[in-house]
């Protein structure tokens, strides 16, 4: 039991620490206003039955001829303080908390991009974009329960009890002392019983609303498709399917805290009523007088609203660990020591009996590619061209040496711990067109710092999107939609390759550069860019070889066909 507990809070303590590291003395403030609010909270409920207690007593006893003195003022002066102190604790703890709350997301976002930015790459592109969408928005949003709903609360619950604890036994050390043990004692079995309970159905609510939301975008993503193949009906009955479950857990996990609730008002009742009885044996002992008998009696009633929530915030336990549990990993992702790589020089690559390159099995193939000279490699669809592109921009790197391919940089194989290096001297134009919902100006400057506008137009020119840029409402920095979607196909490729001209490369690595341009375009614009790339290493990929391609020469025009 207690190494599974163990395992239950691991992730969850992670982030702990992490937030103790940044935000220590902010915690604090926070957990002694909402102290202060809890105390403020049952001492005014405790002290006004005292007064009303000891009121009606002394109006009964000068009713009956007694002369009784009794000072309403401090009382009273402390009903306003509990008062007041209560009102203004809670506005306080509110601020603070929700400030110290935003301030430790923004912490957890930090160190969930900073070890996202040194993963390696292949593992970036092998994850779904909707996995990181749950991710980086879902999952880090669950970890706002963590203090202010799994954190606070049971901390300020437990501080109370045992103020409370304190100040029963001020008046009766045996009603404090045993007050104090059955309620720490049932507690504890309660936190234990209901979080085994809830953990699972809540982590398995999570999980259900992240697989709906990757269904709900994959649905999206691809209504032509499915329209196409008559499966959208299907498809949306899967997607029923999967809220109808997301309902049912739901519906399982608010039972819980339903019945959790219902125990907890239970045990609080049987505690008031076991304090009331305790009271009223005190006061007729003479143990203590009546007034001071209500005001215990109140004092444990009061702890009630502190309560009154505690279900349904320990009933996120779930949630907030499997976020935890899924966001650890990313988070302590160990900076790996970057190595350093020398300024290209020569480029050579070998391979030999790669499964997703056909041609390569019966014969293996190798090059060498030296500043100004083109390599072209032609192959039909399926024969490995990406696969090839994606071997010389770093992203499959080899293991070890006995593989079935080499890249080497200067004679060196290239290693992993090079990758980030690598990309640096590179630059590559994969089949997609990558735009961001962001303006003209950024798409182009994207991940390049201070670039002259002159140069950017230069840039445009030469993709031939110089006029429709100055006819663009703000020119440069006119919105293009979230992902390019005012853009035709030809002009986020040519958009890609102006992006291309303006980094500083060794090697210029091309995947089909010319997807969605017509072909009288796309020998204009070759005959512009080929000069501008005459000094640099020149690799491009297509289906043939274009008629407007330099002849092979194998001096400084090379090709491989893979068919």
């Amino acid at each position: 039991m207690f190494s599974h507990s163990q395992k239950n809070f691991a992730p969850l303590k992670f982030w702990l620490i992490k937030v103790l590291q940044n935000q220590k003395k902010r915690l604090i403030i926070s957990l002694l206003l909402a102290l202060l609010t809890a105390i403020s909270a049952m001492g005014l409920l405790a002290l006004s039955g005292w007064l009303i207690t000891a009121t009606a007593i002394t109006g009964l006893a000068i009713t009956a001829g007694t002369a009784v003195l009794l000072d309403i003022y401090r009382p009273g002066g402390g009903i306003r303080f509990f008062a007041l102190s209560r009102t203004v604790g809670r506005y306080f703890e509110r601020l603070h908390s929700h400030d110290m709350v935003l301030r430790v997301i923004a912490g957890f976002r930090l160190t969930l991009f900073t070890g996202l930015m040194d993963l390696p790459v292949q593992q970036l592109r092998n994850t779904e974009d909707s996995e990181w969408l749950s991710r980086l928005t879902a999952d880090l949003d669950n970890l706002d329960s963590l203090l202010l709903k799994l954190l606070l609360p049971p901390i300020v619950v437990i501080s109370s009890v045992l103020l409370l604890v304190v100040f029963i036994s001020f008046f009766w050390l045996t009603l404090g002392v045993t007050f104090g043990v059955i309620t720490l004692l049932l507690g504890s079995i309660y936190f234990s019983f209901f979080t085994r309970k809830t953990s699972q159905i809540s982590s398995d609510y999570a999980r259900q609303i992240n697989q709906a939301r990757s269904q709900t975008i994959e649905h999206l993503q691809g209504q032509l498709e499915l329209q196409a193949a008559h499966l959208q009906q299907a498809d949306q009955a899967r997607l029923v399917s999967s809220l109808s479950e997301i309902g049912k857990s739901q519906l399982k996990l608010n039972r819980h805290i339903a019945n959790a609730q219902l125990i907890v008002n239970i045990c609080h009742g049987l505690l008031v009523i076991a304090v009331a009885i305790a009271a009223l044996f005190a006061y007729q002992n003479q143990l203590v007088s009546g007034p001071v008998a209500v005001m215990l009696f109140l004092a444990v009633f009061g702890l009630g609203e502190l309560l009154l929530n505690l279900p349904g915030q320990l009933g996120q336990w779930g949630r907030t660990r499997y976020a935890a549990e899924r966001l650890q990993p990313l988070a302590e992702h160990a900076a790996s020591e970057k190595s350093t790589l020398a300024e290209l020089e020569r480029l050579s690559m070998m391979l030999a009996d790669h499964p997703k390159v056909i041609s390569s099995i019966d014969t293996a193939f190798a090059f060498e590619l030296n500043p100004s000279e083109c390599l072209l490699i032609s192959g039909r669809s399926g024969s490995g061209k990406s696969t090839l592109a994606n071997i010389l921009a770093g992203l499959e790197i080899p293991d070890s040496f006995i593989t079935p391919y080499q890249l080497l940089i200067n004679g060196i194989p290239l290693r992993i711990d090079q990758t980030q290096a690598w990309h640096k001297q590179i630059g590559y134009l994969t089949q997609q067109n990558s735009i961001i919902a962001a303006t003209l100006y950024s798409n182009l400057t994207l991940g390049l710092n201070d670039i002259d506008e002159h140069k950017l137009w230069q840039a445009l020119t030469l993709v031939e999107l110089d006029d429709w840029a100055k006819q663009l409402p703000a020119g440069l920095h006119s919105w293009l939609g979230d992902t390019g979607s005012q853009l035709s196909g030809g002009q986020a490729r040519r958009i890609c390759l102006a992006r291309l001209l303006l980094k500083e490369t060794k090697l210029i690595l091309l995947d089909e550069p010319f997807n969605g341009i017509d072909t009288e375009m796309a020998e204009r614009i070759w005959q512009r860019l080929y000069p501008q790339w005459q000094d640099k290493m020149l690799i491009v990929l297509m289906h043939d070889r274009p008629a407007f391609f330099p002849a092979i020469d194998n001096q400084q025009m090379f090709e491989i066909n893979l068919d």
